[in-house]
């Protein structure tokens, strides 16, 4: 969800409680666009977060430990020299819109009385962070300039006067009655507006995002998809009972902040201030403030931006080493298949050496009778400069090379196979990868196999890294290995030899243990393992899924083979269709 102008209104209500009164005693900028200010007051040290990103603007208090630049940008000097040891006297919101002005009380470079407006401008790739003269509202200086080339309606240059970004006209919920509501929503239905219910609310109504305009809809009970014109009487009650119910929990400050993960990856999905029906299949996190549920969400996404380029970075190593696999198979299948028919030079030497006597000398060919099949005659090459004799010979050695080429294509093939086997199930491994410790394994796992360079030593951390763990509904813990180093010490090292042992079949896929002790299991604990191992395998978007299993102690690990391949033997195998939600019943 953008960071919307209702999730705003409760962080801002939340800031003027922590911070209003307060000093700001350190400014840091780790990004571009992104501004830190430690704020202390009674005792008490805050961080608060402002960033004009693009993608990712906001304003809150933060936890994040954020490593700045060796020197400070201009924008930080100038923030500085300007607003260090100055008090926040005022935090406020235009309506529900995204700006916010904050009002700091300082000293200029003669000691006198100073006062400033930060403005944080929270409008998507426009977003800006603007200082300002409080008395004359002129311009010092922005963390983005911005001249008429670039945005005809106004400029944000040091020492212009501060125009405000132009403003839809749209309805502030804080500031209307239900009855202004039901008129509101019965003329846009009388004039028979074809825009859907959450576009309408969107366009009409400011603070609402679109994902929140879906939520009222659907508290509603109402297809947010549905026109507008089409709207029921009751349905127009319902909208107006829900968006009342909305405006009386805002201005009361009635807050139930909640924070919303994927239920399989654990991967950020959104937050609001509100809880959201719109999510409720979806794993949510709550009894958090808002400030605790946006900072969170931004860090988590953080974290997982950062793990995505780390993936990004080694799946290309490994792509490339398998388009460059791919091409050497195709080189040595063709090669192969220019020696298939190598037994035929043995015959025609064979044939020759047998013949000797009835070939003249000069011949540049030679039909002769082949003695394994009576009814068929052979004719051979020669070359005529060359002996009877010699020209056997030659088809004798031109055999024996391509007998030895074949042996050694067919070595190279397979062993081609078996690195390209490989390295798919580390791009496996990689897609369910969920954290920097499981990618430093892989990666470890890729520089001991001599594909990655290995990082120096300071930059290496040891891993802490560990089997995914699950209960079945019989209680008994089945682990999953999250890639390969993980599945031989599962399978070797922490799996007892009675224990039950799953596979998904002829697929690159993780290694799946159920601590069964020897004991038998019932089926649905069996189908539930399988369930496991067909997930998190690469046949995951299948159906029908085939999965072996077998004791720990059938699982054998072959001489100098590659982390997590082995071999098994007196296995069974069960069908099953992998289902994340089953899954997240699973996790503990």
């Amino acid at each position: 969800m953008p960071f919307d102008g209702i999730a705003l209104f409760g962080t801002i209500y939340e800031l003027k409680e922590a911070v209003t009164g307060s000093r700001i005693a350190k400014i840091s900028q780790p990004d571009k666009n992104e501004l830190i200010f430690t704020i202390r007051s009674n005792r008490q040290e805050y961080k608060l977060l402002l960033s004009a990103d693009s993608i990712n603007c906001r304003i809150h208090l933060t936890d994040e430990s954020a490593k700045n630049p060796p020197s400070p940008p201009m924008f930080c000097m100038l923030m500085r020299k300007y607003l260090l040891g100055g008090k926040i006297e005022k935090i406020s919101q235009k309506g529900l819109e995204r700006i916010i002005e904050i009002i700091i009380q300082n000293t200029d470079e003669f000691m006198q009385p100073a006062e400033y407006k930060l403005i944080i401008e929270i409008m998507g790739k426009h977003s800006n962070i603007i200082l300002l003269d409080l008395n004359t509202d002129t311009i010092i200086d922005s963390i983005k300039r911005i001249s008429f080339e670039v945005n005809r309606y106004r400029e944000i240059l040091p020492g212009k006067e501060y125009t405000q970004p132009p403003l839809e006209q749209k309805t502030d919920l804080l500031s209307v009655d239900d009855n202004y509501i039901i008129s509101f929503i019965k003329k846009a239905s009388m004039l028979k507006s074809q825009k859907t219910l959450s576009r309408w609310l969107l366009d009409n109504f400011a603070g609402f995002s679109g994902i929140s305009s879906q939520e009222i809809a659907l508290r509603a009970n109402i297809n947010h998809k549905t026109p507008v014109f089409k709207l029921r009487d009751d349905e127009i009650k319902g909208i107006v009972k829900v968006l009342v119910n909305l405006q009386k929990d805002l201005i009361l400050h009635r807050f139930n902040p909640h924070l919303y993960l994927d239920r399989s990856s654990g991967q950020p999905i959104d937050f609001w201030i509100f809880p959201m029906t719109v999510y409720q299949e979806e794993h949510a996190l709550s009894n958090l403030t808002v400030n605790n549920a946006i900072d969170s969400f931004f860090l988590r996404k953080k974290e997982l931006t950062v793990l995505n380029a780390a993936k990004n970075q080694i799946k290309s190593v490994v792509l490339k080493r398998m388009k460059k696999l791919k091409q050497n198979l195709a080189y040595l299948k063709e090669r192969k298949n220019k020696t298939f028919d190598f037994q035929k030079y043995k015959l025609w030497g064979e044939i020759l050496s047998a013949n000797l006597y009835h070939i003249k000398p000069g011949q540049n060919q030679v039909k002769l009778p082949n003695f394994y099949n009576q009814d068929e005659d052979v004719i051979i090459p020669l070359n005529e400069k060359l002996s009877p004799a010699h020209n056997a010979q030659i088809y004798f050695n031109k055999y024996k090379k391509l007998q030895s080429t074949k042996k050694i294509l067919e070595e190279r093939i397979t062993g081609t196979l078996k690195e390209i086997e490989y390295l798919d199930s580390i791009l496996v491994n990689l897609d369910y990868s969920q954290n920097m410790a499981d990618l430093s394994e892989i990666r470890q796992e890729l520089e001991s196999q001599n594909y990655i360079k290995i990082l120096k030593k300071k930059q290496q951390k040891n891993a802490a890294s560990e089997p995914l763990r699950f209960k079945s509904s019989d209680g008994l813990i089945i682990y999953v290995g999250k890639n390969n180093r993980q599945n031989d010490n599962l399978t070797f090292k922490k799996a007892r030899p009675d224990d039950l042992w799953f596979h998904a079949k002829d697929t690159p896929g993780s290694h799946v243990v159920i601590e069964s002790h020897g004991n038998e299991l019932s089926e649905t604990t069996l189908v539930e393992a399988a369930i496991l191992a067909a997930y998190f395998s690469k046949a995951r978007n299948s159906s029908n899924v085939p999965v072996d299993y077998t004791l720990v102690r059938h699982v054998k690990k072959p001489s100098g083979a590659k982390p997590g391949f082995v071999i098994y033997y007196h296995q069974k195998t069960i069908y099953v269709t992998p289902d994340a939600n089953i899954i997240s019943k699973l996790s503990f």
